[in-house]
């Protein structure tokens, strides 16, 4: 039986004996261009193999190096007399546990049981802090799950010999998963250079950013993955969660995230560790509010300047909302996900074939290049943009957004909402909310009082824990549309947005403004958020930023502009507590095409 994560729709001793168990078992060679058809094959030979086996699973614990036990399902291959089989790793998302039978429906399952009827030794885990693993979670700790990983690889050495595929005396080594199943596979890979190729789907590249991007907590996001995880996460991923809710991120919390992903080791270091030596297919979410297209680039753009082999997807889907977006048009479901099949140019790809394809290039046929496309932007109509970079900047247009007011929505718009409730959820949301607060709206319901601006923070930072999500979008003020440019013919918006800002305002008030993409569409009143992505802004003074990277088709008479907002529920207790005037000028660049 395996249990559903959110994050993620898929289920998500020493090397000197493994070789010495080859050697005794009789080594078995092949040539790598026997291996593979690429005109550029990886120097060397596939070594290992024993005698034959038959395809069966079975679980196991593997002590980690505190103690701690993980929980793991082997899917050994069927396997003829001296055939190797390099190793799969295969995890869930957060809050999620390991399949334990690869019955699973979703495209990571079905590539990874692929891998298995394929000749594959397939390694499912429960990773710590869920499903029958011990411990805590301390989302992707280097120092933590960085070693649980090795563990696991450790014991794949020691006992999936002499069957375990190797090259030039290391394991074949490759890894699968979506989401925080995503995150082992780059924080494992560096800490670990067993790792050879790797599809992380919809996953960070710096959790200070996903979370807290300029000090502004994702507070609807915080509030969900903290409350699936409240259990199993460790005190403090609770505490830092905690604080979050003032509205301002701690350094120190900022600082342990950012040390949890590849991000860390794009840059220099005091410890000698570095990018890793690896290849990987990234596939990320175009309308992913949590994980977003920025972050994979990120990925991509590490792991190509250290010469790596990497190759970027952004499709439709991703981490949506739930009640606050709309995954119709970008997931399977509202738990977030990706549609199974995308169209690059003139070729139309599953994502399970696309996977798999890509990892048996890299771990059995030893290619160094993939015959799949570099980067490749799909959009909703079915057109796509497909380059060997990612589109970022573009064409320069200047913004004036005129005085606009930031902070938090009136008291009106926070009592109209509480008059949509029916009576009995009404007196359950203001039951868990404190005396003083409570008592306060029901006078204000009822006007009996009229609540003081200065309060309604306060007020706010109570309800967003206990309002109906469906309503929490409602407060989210209207949006300030800059027209920045009306297309006269087809075209498409794809790729990373640049923005040279100055925010003029009281700076001792930190005044916040979101900003996003967004088009005004021909014959509609009301433009749309592109991808429901927004970016805080923060401060006043100069800012050169990336905006949320966007794609989608335009059409003659539709208008892209940004959309700025003073409040928005997804950073529901991100905002300026005290309201002021702001004001943007400067230039944005757009990818057009």
């Amino acid at each position: 039986m395996t249990r559903k994560p959110y994050l993620g729709l898929a289920r998500g001793a020493a090397l000197s004996l493994a070789i010495a168990s080859a050697a005794l078992a009789g080594m078995t060679t092949l040539s790598a261009e026997a291996a593979g058809n690429s005109s550029k094959p990886i120097a060397g030979a596939i070594s290992g193999g024993g005698t034959a086996t038959t395809q069966q699973k079975y679980d196991v614990s593997i002590t980690s190096f505190d103690g701690t036990e993980i929980a793991v399902t082997i899917y050994q291959p069927r396997l003829e007399q001296g055939q190797p089989a390099p190793l799969l790793m295969y995890s869930h998302g957060w809050s999620g546990s390991r399949s334990t039978d690869l019955s699973e429906t979703d495209s990571l399952t079905e590539a990874a049981r692929k891998a298995w009827e394929s000749g594959y030794f397939v390694l499912t885990f429960d990773q710590r802090g869920f499903g029958d693993s011990g411990g805590q979670a301390n989302v992707q700790d280097p120092e933590i799950e960085g070693r649980d990983i090795q563990a696991l690889l450790d014991w794949a050495e020691a006992n999936l010999a002499p069957h375990l595929a190797y090259l030039r005396g290391d394991p074949l080594v490759g890894g699968l998963g979506v989401s925080y199943g995503g995150g082992f596979q780059l924080v494992g890979s560096s800490v670990d250079a067993r790792f050879d190729a790797l599809v992380p789907i919809i996953t960070w590249h710096d959790l200070s950013y996903s979370l807290t991007p300029d000090g502004v907590p994702k507070t609807a996001w915080l509030s969900f993955l903290s409350g699936v995880a409240a259990m199993d996460q460790a005190p403090w991923v609770t505490q830092s969660y905690v604080e979050s809710l003032s509205g301002t991120a701690s350094e120190a919390s900022s600082a342990r995230l950012a040390s949890h992903g590849l991000g860390a080791y794009c840059q220099p270091r005091t410890d000698g560790a570095g990018v890793p030596d690896v290849d990987a297919l990234f596939i990320q979410g175009v309308n992913d509010t949590l994980f977003n297209a920025n972050e994979a680039t990120w990925n991509y753009n590490c792991l190509r300047q250290a010469g790596n082999d990497a190759y970027l997807l952004i499709t439709k889907g991703g981490h949506v909302l739930p009640a606050l977006q709309d995954g119709s048009d970008g997931g399977l479901t509202n738990l977030g996900g990706l549609y199974n099949d995308v169209q690059c140019g003139d070729t139309r790809y599953s994502i399970a074939d696309l996977s798999y394809s890509f990892l048996d290039a890299k771990l059995r046929k030893l290619q160094r290049d993939v015959a799949i496309p570099r980067v490749c932007l799909t959009q909703s109509g079915g057109g796509s943009v497909v380059t060997e970079e990612m589109p970022t900047g573009g064409m320069e247009l200047h913004v004036d957004s005129g005085n606009m007011l930031v902070g938090p929505p009136s008291i009106d718009v926070v009592l109209n909402l509480l008059r949509k409730l029916d009576p009995g959820t009404l007196a359950d949301v203001l039951s868990v909310l404190s005396a003083d607060t409570a008592s306060l709206l029901t006078s204000a319901l009822t006007g009996l009082i009229t609540v003081e601006p200065e309060r309604v923070t306060a007020v706010l930072t109570e309800l967003v824990e206990t309002l109906p999500p469906a309503l929490l979008a409602e407060l989210g003020t209207a949006p300030r549309f800059v027209p920045l440019y009306r297309v006269s013919s087809d075209q498409t918006l794809a790729g990373l947005p640049l923005a040279d800002l100055r925010i003029d305002g009281e700076a001792a008030l930190d005044p916040r403004v979101f900003v996003g993409v967004g088009v005004k569409r021909r014959f509609r009143l009301s433009p749309e958020l592109l991808g429901d992505q927004i970016l805080p802004l923060r401060g006043t003074g100069e800012r050169q930023t990336e905006l949320v990277g966007v794609s989608t088709e335009l059409r003659y008479g539709d208008e892209v502009g940004l959309m700025l907002y003073g409040f928005h529920p997804q950073y529901t207790l991100g905002f300026s507590h005290l309201p002021s005037a702001v004001k943007l000028t400067g230039t944005v660049q757009l990818p057009l095409h």
